[in-house]
Formats: C-alpha cells, sequence, structure tokens
C-alpha cells in the first residue's frame, strides 16, 4: 500500500506541495521519496513496503537500463513474475511493480495495462517524449484522482492533495489508462462482461467459480509481511478467511472481527474462528466510539455517501485497532461479493433477468465510487494493505457472463448468491449454517438488532442538526440532494473538508424496485426484509 502523487507543470515546487501531499502519509507510513522526474514533473511517493522491502524497492522509480522512464505505482501486480518469465525481463528491485516499467518500454501503455494481473494506480513520465502516461486497475480498487487547473495537471491517490491547487477534480476512470498529450481521453482497455463462458451446466459453473475464487486468493497470498483477515462473520469475509486459512504458509492466521454490544457479527465471526483455529481477536466498542470515529472517516474516505459512510466506521476502527495491537500488514476481506455474485436484498425484484444482469454490472462499474472505499481508503488510513479477492480481474469478468438466470433468487428457497454458495458447498471449508447464512443488513449485523446502527446515528444527527437547518440547506444542494439529516449531516462534514467538490461521487447509493417510497439505503428499511 502507498500514496502516490504526480505533477506536471510550471506553478509549484516541493516546497509549497509538500505539506498537502503529505496528507496522505498514512498510505505509506514507511519513508517518503519525491523528485523532479523532469523539467516540469514532479512525482512523490510514500511507501508501505509489502514486497520488495528493501531500498531497491522504493520509488519514484527508473527503468535499470533507461532511466529516462520514472514509475510511481501504488498497487499489487500478482503476474509480475509471470510477465517476466513470458518475456525475459531480469528484475533486479523486487518490487512487483517494477515489472510495470519493463512492459511500459517493451510494449507501450495499452498492452501493458492490458497484461497486468493486479491493483494498480501508477503514472509513468517518459523524458525522451516529455509525456506522462497512467492507468488503474479495471474495478478501481486502488484508489486514483485527477486534477487540473488550465494546463497543469495533478494525479494522487486522494483527492486531499489536490483541494487546494485544483479547480477541477475527478476520480481517475477505472479500466482506462491516460497519455498527458490529450488529457481528456481515458482510453478504455477491460470491459466488465462480454465473456461466452464454456460451462454450460449448474454444476460445471460452480465448479469454476470455486477454481477461480481460490485462484484470486492465492494469488493474493504474495507478500513478505504479515497477513490477516477480517471477519464479520457473513458469508463473503468468512468464506475468504477459510480460503486464506487454507493455503497460507505464514504464522498462525489472525483474524479479527468488530461490534457494538449485543453485535451477532462478533457471535458468528468467533464460531468461524473456532471453527478454522486462527488467533481472533473481537474488537467490541462502544456507541460513543463509533460516532466519534464518523468525521474522521469522512475525511479519510472522501466521501459522503450514506452507506459508504456508515459502512466505513468499522473498517476503519478495526483498522486501528490492527495496527497498534498486532504486526499484520496486508489485510483480507470479502467486499466486493455483493457486486458481483448478486447479493443485495433488493435484486430479488428485479422485474426482469436483462435487468438484473444490467443493475450488476452497474454496481461493479460503479463500485469505486462505493464499497471499495470501506476496503481501500478504511484500512489504508491506517497504514495497511487491503486485498478483495471478490474483485480478481477473471473472477469478476466470469461470474458477470453467467446467465443471468441461473444468478436470479427468491430469497427462500434460493438465497441470494446461491451459486458462490453452491460451488463451495460439502468441502468442509464453513459450517453450513454459515455458508448458507442469509445476508443481513450490515447496520443489523453490526450492532443489536434492537438498536441498529443506523439509527443509532440517526438520533446522534438529530441533536446535531435542527429541522430547521435541514429543510432550509440541503434545498441549496442541487448535487446530490440530501433526503436525510444523515445524509446532510455527512455533506456538511465533508463540504468543510473539501469544500465544493461534491462531483466525486455521481449519486447517493441507493437500491432498485422498491415498492414503497424509501429513502434510506439500509435493507433493513426494506419491506420484504427478514432479519
Amino acid at each position: 500500500m502507498c500514496g502516490i502523487f504526480s505533477y506536471k507543470g510550471s506553478k509549484h515546487s516541493w516546497d509549497s506541495l509538500a505539506g498537502d501531499i503529505n496528507l496522505m502519509s498514512y498510505r505509506g507510513p514507511e519513508n517518503t521519496h519525491h523528485e523532479m522526474a523532469g523539467d516540469d514533473v514532479l512525482f512523490a511517493f510514500h511507501r508501505l513496503a509489502i514486497m520488495g522491502t528493501t531500498e531497491k524497492g522504493d520509488q519514484p522509480m527508473k527503468h535499470p537500463q533507461d532511466d529516462s522512464l520514472t514509475l510511481v505505482c501504488n498497487g499489487e501486480i500478482y503476474n509480475y513474475k509471470k510477465l517476466a518469465d513470458k518475456y525475459g525481463f531480469s528484475l533486479i528491485t523486487g518490487s512487483d511493480c517494477e515489472i510495470i516499467l519493463y512492459m511500459f518500454k517493451q510494449f507501450g501503455i495499452e498492452k501493458t495495462v492490458e497484461e497486468l494481473d493486479g491493483v494498480f494506480m501508477f503514472v509513468i513520465h517518459d523524458s525522451k517524449t516529455g509525456k506522462l502516461f497512467a492507468g488503474r486497475d479495471p474495478m478501481g480498487v486502488r484508489p486514483g484522482f485527477i486534477g487540473r487547473d488550465g494546463n497543469e495537471i495533478m494525479i494522487a491517490s486522494e483527492a486531499k492533495p489536490l483541494v487546494k491547487h485544483c479547480s477541477e477534480i475527478l476520480p481517475f476512470k477505472p479500466g482506462t489508462w491516460w497519455c498527458s498529450d490529450d488529457s481528456e481521453i481515458f482510453n478504455q482497455y477491460f470491459h466488465y462482461n462480454g465473456v461466452s463462458i464454456r460451462e454450460k451446466t449448474e454444476e460445471d459453473i460452480c465448479n469454476k467459480i470455486q477454481i477461480l475464487l481460490k485462484e484470486a486468493v492465492k494469488k493474493r497470498l504474495m507478500a513478505e509481511r504479515e497477513i490477516g483477515c477480517l471477519l464479520s462473520g457473513g458469508l463473503d469475509s468468512s468464506l475468504i478467511t477459510s480460503l486464506v486459512a487454507k493455503y497460507y504458509q505464514g504464522p498462525k492466521l489472525n483474524t479479527f472481527s468488530i461490534g457494538l454490544p449485543g453485535s451477532v457479527d462478533l457471535e458468528y465471526a468467533q464460531r468461524v474462528a473456532d471453527y478454522l483455529g486462527t488467533a481472533h481477536h473481537q474488537v467490541e466498542v462502544s456507541e460513543a466510539e463509533f460516532l466519534d470515529a464518523i468525521e474522521t472517516v469522512i475525511y479519510n474516505i472522501e466521501s459522503y455517501d450514506t452507506t459508504t459512510v456508515r459502512a466505513s466506521v468499522g473498517n476503519y476502527l478495526v483498522s486501528k485497532f490492527i495496527t497498534e495491537n498486532s504486526n499484520c500488514k496486508v489485510i483480507f476481506n470479502g467486499d466486493g461479493a455483493d457486486e458481483v455474485c448478486c447479493g443485495y436484498v433488493y435484486l430479488r425484484n428485479a422485474p426482469t433477468q436483462k435487468a438484473l444482469q444490467k443493475e450488476s454490472e452497474r454496481l461493479v462499474e460503479e463500485i469505486h465510487y462505493f464499497d471499495v472505499l470501506r476496503s481501500d481508503r478504511s484500512i489504508s488510513s491506517n497504514g495497511l494493505e487491503a486485498r478483495t479477492p471478490f474483485l480478481d480481474k477473471a473472477f469478476v469478468k466470469y461470474y458477470l457472463s453467467i446467465p443471468a438466470e441461473l444468478k436470479t433468487f427468491d430469497g427462500v428457497n434460493r438465497l441470494e448468491k446461491y451459486l458462490l454458495r453452491n460451488a463451495f458447498a460439502g468441502q468442509g471449508l464453513l459450517p453450513d449454517d454459515v455458508l448458507w447464512r442469509r445476508k443481513c443488513a450490515f447496520s443489523d449485523g453490526v450492532s443489536s438488532q434492537k438498536n441498529s446502527w443506523h439509527r443509532i446515528i440517526q438520533s446522534f444527527v438529530d441533536q446535531k442538526i435542527s429541522d430547521e437547518e435541514f429543510q432550509r440547506e440541503s434545498a441549496k444542494l442541487n448535487h446530490c440532494t440530501p433526503q436525510l439529516k444523515e445524509s446532510y449531516y455527512y455533506r456538511k462534514v465533508f463540504t468543510n473538508f473539501f469544500g465544493n467538490n461534491e462531483q466525486l461521487i455521481p449519486h447517493f447509493w441507493m437500491p432498485q424496485w422498491t415498492d414503497v417510497d424509501v429513502l434510506d439505503p439500509s435493507a433493513r428499511e426494506l419491506k420484504d426484509y427478514q432479519e
């Protein structure tokens, strides 16, 4: 995990930018480096060393045989050894990111991003041409933002360093590459579906799902630092933890769960940990600790989306605990499964199979605005690296290509994520009641059902925001107009940190196809939700 920054222009120097660049130093707490990569190009890098942990792996990194090429990259390239063997490259730094320089020099930017298997946001400067090139991974697991001020351009892992210096800031579009000689164009290299799958039966499809997810986990075990897992006790994190436990060759696996008093997730997580034999840590925190963390979380994730903020608080607090109480630096989680595998409760109401397929694709295409934030940003803000096997490129592409009729569910005879559950049935990886545990709303899992997390927040916000302020001020907000006091409160905090950069999210995350006027994104508010 790292924080990267690049600047092409003439207005600013390191001295004038350093303070803002250091706002994201928590992404790479071990060291910071910067250098001029050209007459008008500045690179900076905050490092958390996971691979190639010696100073040879420091960045900005130059090509060993061509110092005209300079790289900064926040990422993990899981197939770097395979690419080196395939093309006869002799890597010397131990860093997986080094392969990007070799690929770029040999093939150019487009083939480079197409062949990389990993999660990344990188920028390359070619001093021979004076151009910057950049690319982001297909699902946007690693963050990236591009900011402009006239002809001046900044690219960074987070928006924080750009706010004071750029008149326009936008997320760098996932699955695209970019070149500074045509800075308005993002060239798409990855498409989320369109694969013609060979498997014809449900059994064969489930076998393929199993193979791909196992491979997604195994390739992500690449690390020179200790690995741990977030374990909520739900299907997604439990399944990932069980696979990590199966294939991890390091010291005894540490698992971590968090919840408020009475949390059902804590109970299930302990059961899974006992079943797998992990060194488990339960982090029980008070309502006050959860509430006190909200503003910090909004600052870290750079979002005011209601459900994203709610879900990120727990990840932030448990990651803080991990940093303070363990040696783990690489943290697996189960994020992305709901988007990829049709896990959201509202999807059962899709009017047609075509609509279900389209909605699943939309959820994946937009995940970098929402669920990925709690995965990367909440965890990285505590100097840790998150790994998300469910957002593996091959796994996502295959699952989205499965015929929609096989992904439908009724929530009774066929549960959400049925194919995923069935793919691992009968293998003894998890207790059956965990493998087939019905999805519960996040707010219900992390808290007592008698006093759900989103209700706790809403009571808290009622004391901070008057009805008059909400009605007066929310009406002035044309983009993502808040419909709840809670949403307005998050927006108010966000604006205090980031000014009028509300365009960092396109809209609020909300369920579709509800037959009532639902204003709250929690599944708990849906008519047919079952606790």
